[in-house]
C-alpha cells in the first residue's frame, strides 16, 4: 500500500476506516483539557499586551513566508511566546495549530523514508492537536468540561458554534495524521471521535479551508471499504463540490487523484489531476500559495508512483 501525505483529510480517513499503516504504536495522548482548565488566567497587563501585540505582528509577517521552513518556525515561535503572555486568546491558538500542522505536513513529512517516519513531523502533528484543544478550551470551557467528564464527543459538540470550526478542523486533521503514524491501535481508538467532529464541521461551515469538509469526506468515501461506508459515487460528489468551489486549491486535486482515481482505477483522471497541479500556477489561489507549493511536491511524488498504483 502506498503511503500518502496528501491533503488535510487523508490521515483522518485512515483513522476512520482502520486502515493498517506504518508504525505499530498504539500509544495514547492526554488531551489539553485533561491537564489544565481554562479557569484562573490572570488579566493581561498593558505592558504584556504591548509585548503580545509585537510578537503577534512578528509571527504574522513570518507566516506570510511560510513556504520557507525557517519563516514558518519563526511564526510558530513568535505566536507561542505571545500565548505564554495571554493563554486565553483562542483565535491565536487555532492559528498556531494550523501553523504547526503545515510545518509537519508541508515540510517535515517530506523527510519520511518509506516506513521510517520523521519523528519531528510526528511530534509536530501532536503539538498541533494540543494547540487546537487549547483553542477549544479557551473558547468554550463548557465543551472542555464535558470532555473532561467523559461525555461522548458527538454530544459535547452540541455546545459549540461556528467560531469553533477552525480549532475543530485542525484538531481533526492533525489528530488523524498523528494517529496514523502512531499505529493501528491508535487509529482505532480515535476513529469515531474524528468522524463525529468532521461531521460537525461540515454542518457548521462547509466552505472552511477551501471546502475542506467535503474534501475530507471525498477521501473517506473513496478509502473506506464498502462494508464500512465506502461509496465511490458519494466520494466523487464531495470532491466535485470541493473542486468546483475552490479550483485553485491544489490539495483537492491531489487527494482526488490519489484516493478516488486510484480506487476507481482511472489512470487518465489520476494523471490529469496531478498534471493540473504540477503544471499549475500556485498563485491561482494567492492565499494558499505556500500550501499549493507543497501540494505540487506531493503531486510529483504521486505521479512517480503511478505504475505501482494501477493494474
Amino acid at each position: 500500500m502506498v503511503q500518502h501525505r496528501s491533503g488535510v483529510a487523508l490521515g483522518v480517513v485512515a483513522a476512520l476506516v482502520g486502515i493498517a499503516s506504518v508504525g505499530c504504536g498504539g500509544g495514547g495522548r492526554t488531551a489539553a483539557w485533561e491537564e489544565t482548565t481554562a479557569e484562573g488566567a490572570q488579566p493581561v497587563s498593558a505592558e504584556q499586551q504591548s509585548q503580545k501585540d509585537q510578537l503577534v505582528a512578528t509571527g504574522d509577517a513570518a507566516w506570510e513566508q511560510r513556504q520557507e521552513e525557517a519563516q514558518l518556525r519563526a511564526a510558530i515561535d513568535a505566536w507561542t511566546q505571545a500565548l505564554e503572555l495571554d493563554p486565553t486568546d483562542w483565535q491565536l491558538w487555532h492559528r498556531l495549530a494550523r501553523a504547526q500542522y503545515f510545518l509537519a505536513d508541508g515540510h517535515l513529512a517530506f523527510r519520511d523514508q518509506g516506513e521510517t517516519l520523521d519523528p519531528d513531523a510526528t511530534a509536530m502533528y501532536q503539538a498541533s492537536v494540543t494547540s487546537a484543544e487549547r483553542s477549544l478550551q479557551a473558547l468554550s470551557p463548557a465543551f472542555a468540561e464535558r470532555m473532561r467528564a467523559g461525555e461522548r464527543v458527538d454530544q459535547a459538540l452540541a455546545v459549540l458554534d461556528a467560531q469553533a470550526v477552525p480549532a475543530l478542523y485542525w484538531r481533526s486533521a492533525a489528530l488523524g495524521k498523528w494517529a496514523r503514524r502512531d499505529g493501528f491501535a491508535t487509529l482505532l481508538a480515535y476513529k469515531d471521535e474524528i468522524r463525529a467532529i468532521m461531521t460537525r464541521v461540515l454542518e457548521l461551515d462547509r466552505e472552511f479551508f477551501f471546502a475542506g469538509p467535503d474534501r475530507y469526506f471525498g477521501a473517506f468515501f473513496a478509502v473506506a471499504p464498502t462494508y464500512a461506508g465506502g461509496d465511490l459515487e458519494r466520494s466523487r460528489q464531495h470532491f466535485d463540490y470541493s473542486i468546483s468551489r475552490f479550483p485553485g486549491y491544489f490539495g483537492s486535486h491531489v487527494l482526488y487523484a490519489v484516493e478516488y482515481a486510484v480506487k476507481a482505477q482511472d489512470r487518465a483522471l489520476f494523471e490529469r489531476e496531478l498534471r493540473f497541479v504540477i503544471d499549475g500556477d500556485p498563485n491561482m489561489l494567492p492565499e494558499a500559495r505556500a500550501e499549493n507549493l507543497a501540494e505540487q511536491r506531493k503531486a510529483q511524488e504521486a505521479l512517480a508512483r503511478a505504475d505501482s498504483l494501477f493494474e
